[in-house]
C-alpha cells in the first residue's frame, strides 16, 4: 500500500516537472520574441543583418512577415536540410544569410521546387543579404518563386517598421 502511493507520487512528480520545464520553455520562447520585435525595430541597414545569427536572421525575417499579416510557422525540415518559413500554409520561404556579393544559384532553386512538389505547396520566396544570378532569376519566374535579395529585404524591414507587432499567441 505504502509502496503504490510511493509509486503514485513519483509519477507526479515527474508529470509536474515536466509541466514545469514544458512551461519555462514557452516563457522563454515569449520572451525570445518580443527581443526579435524589438530587435526589428533597431535594423537600420544591411550590415546589420549581416551580423544577426542565423536563427535571430530567420526571426527577424518571420516578424516582418508577421507584421504585414501573414500567419507565419517556421520549418527545419526543408529540402537541403536548411530551416525556413511558411506563409499562410502557401508559400514556402528560403533564407539565405550569405554575404553581399553572393549570388544565388539555380541549384537552390531547384532544391525549393522539389520540396514544394513534395509538399504540395506551389509559391515560394528565396530570401538573401546578396542577389541572384539571372539564370537563377528567370528560372524562379520560369516556377512562381520571388527572389528577394537584400536590398528589398532592407525596403521590406524598414516598411514595417512603423507597424507595431502582432500580439503573440500561446499554443
Amino acid at each position: 500500500m505504502i509502496g503504490d502511493i510511493m509509486l503514485m507520487m513519483f509519477f507526479l512528480f515527474l508529470l509536474i516537472a515536466w509541466l514545469s520545464i514544458a512551461l519555462i520553455r514557452q516563457i522563454l520562447h515569449l520572451v525570445y520574441l518580443v527581443r526579435i520585435s524589438m530587435l526589428l525595430d533597431t535594423i537600420h541597414e544591411k550590415d546589420d543583418l549581416l551580423f544577426l545569427s542565423v536563427k535571430d536572421y530567420e526571426y527577424v525575417i518571420a516578424e516582418i512577415f508577421k507584421r504585414n499579416g501573414y500567419r507565419v510557422r517556421m520549418s527545419n525540415h526543408f529540402g537541403d536540410g536548411g530551416n525556413g518559413l511558411i506563409l499562410n500554409d502557401r508559400y514556402y520561404v528560403v533564407t539565405k544569410k550569405d554575404a553581399y556579393h553572393h549570388m544565388i544559384e539555380i541549384e537552390q532553386a531547384k532544391k525549393l521546387i522539389k520540396h514544394m512538389q513534395d509538399n504540395e505547396i506551389y509559391r515560394g520566396m528565396i530570401i538573401t543579404l546578396g542577389d541572384f544570378k539571372a539564370n537563377t532569376r528567370n528560372f524562379c519566374h520560369m516556377n512562381v518563386i520571388t527572389c528577394v535579395n537584400g536590398n528589398q529585404l532592407l525596403q521590406m524591414l524598414k516598411k514595417v517598421q512603423s507597424l507595431s507587432p502582432q500580439p503573440v499567441k500561446l499554443l
